[in-house]
């Protein structure tokens, strides 16, 4: 699978992240639940950057589709997160962001085992995240790799409540709409060009329309149909 060298170099940074965590004052005190959440790349060609993950209440909401934010406006920081993990796949911005949200228990970051700290087709990895009080959903998002500013997501799933109860999830894929969708081999993957600032891409976010051969990108190799991702999510104690 063709990653380029930027994509590489970016990506390794991220095992620096490490795991984010921050527990509101709110909801301090209650015992903690814990959750497996394991995820499934399903597609044939798109690898996808290591996922950030959140347990949360009703008042978080990771994003909404339509316009993006401005800058200067009420979640321009959170989507400048959101669109910097789908454009280069980097989550040191995301993850800090969610973390600090209003509703938000606990985030983290699910690295693979491998470098670079991707999740190729077919592969799958799970991590351990808590959740307390009315924090009974769960946001997760990260890149597809092979896109200009796509991404995978699933926005306030509800967690399973008994132990050892399992829920079953399939995201899709989403468009950014932070960059022009050019599949060119210099404009995919974790290159480093300015987020956002380019001022090409539609300004809205939608559902991905997915590879269409435009530039380099095969779409018979490239090109999905949703879902993309399978998460898993048990409660374990």
């Amino acid at each position: 699978m063709k990653i380029s060298l930027s994509k590489v170099m970016l990506l390794a940074a991220v095992f620096a992240a490490g795991t984010v965590g921050l527990a509101p004052a709110a909801m301090a005190g209650n015992q903690d639940r814990m959750y497996r959440v394991t995820v499934q790349n399903a597609t044939l060609g798109q690898p996808l950057s290591p996922p950030v993950i959140a347990t949360h209440t009703k008042a978080f909401q990771l994003f909404e589709l339509g316009p993006v934010p401005m800058m200067g406006d009420a979640g321009y920081e959170l989507y400048f997160g959101l669109a910097t993990v789908a454009e280069t796949g980097d989550p040191s911005i995301l993850a800090p962001e969610v973390s600090a949200s209003d509703g938000v228990w606990e985030t983290k970051v699910l690295k693979s085992n491998h470098m670079p700290p991707i999740f190729l087709p077919g592969e799958s990895g799970s991590i351990m995240i808590s959740a307390s009080g009315n924090a009974k959903y769960l946001s997760i998002a990260s890149m597809l790799g092979m896109t200009n500013d796509g991404f995978w997501a699933l926005r306030g799933v509800a967690l399973p409540r008994g132990i050892g109860d399992t829920a079953h999830y399939f995201a899709n894929g989403y468009d950014a709409g932070s960059e022009a969708n050019a599949e060119s081999d210099g404009t995919v993957g974790g290159h480093d060009d300015d987020v956002i600032n380019g001022g090409d891409g539609e300004g809205f976010i939608s559902v991905h329309a997915g590879i269409h051969g435009v530039g380099d990108l095969d779409p018979a190799v490239r090109d999905w149909r949703d879902p993309v991702v399978e998460v898993t999510i048990e409660r374990v104690e």
